[in-house]
């Protein structure tokens, strides 16, 4: 089975690009005390990231006759998220008011829900062929 579809890598390209912008965006609110501006920088990349995965995500779905695009998805979003914000303290572009331990913190909580989404998908992966009988498939 195919991991990396090109509507996947298509929503990693703007998933990264993304994160990076919600970075800029925090570093740039909190340095300047704009709190308005951090609250509408975490808003505007939540709907952001969730239209980026509708649409690539149905476009992987229509491409590919599986269900596990959800997983996939969130695991990449996860991801990437998690590796810009780590890089984003590495090489020191965050803010005096940032702590790197809130970015572990997310990280922790959000890779336990990720866990349990993979947890879900393998309960859920019998049936993860779209009205596919299992016989047929790989005759």
């Amino acid at each position: 089975m195919k991991k990396f579809t090109p509507y996947l890598l298509s929503f990693i390209v703007v998933a990264t690009l993304l994160a990076i912008v919600f970075r800029c965006a925090l570093t740039y609110a909190l340095n300047h005390e704009i709190i308005f501006m951090v609250h509408l920088s975490g808003v505007l990349y939540f709907i952001f990231m969730f239209a980026n995965g509708w649409y690539f995500g149905r476009k992987d779905n229509l491409y590919l006759p599986i269900y596990s695009a959800g997983f996939r998805f969130h695991f990449t979003t996860y991801f990437i998220f998690v590796l810009v914000s780590e890089l984003w303290f590495v090489f020191g572009f965050n803010s005096h008011y940032e702590n790197v331990n809130t970015v572990h913190i997310t990280a922790i909580i959000w890779g336990f829900l990720v866990l349990v989404h993979f947890i879900v998908y393998l309960i859920l992966r019998k049936k993860s062929f779209k009205g596919l009988d299992k016989e047929e498939l790989f005759d």
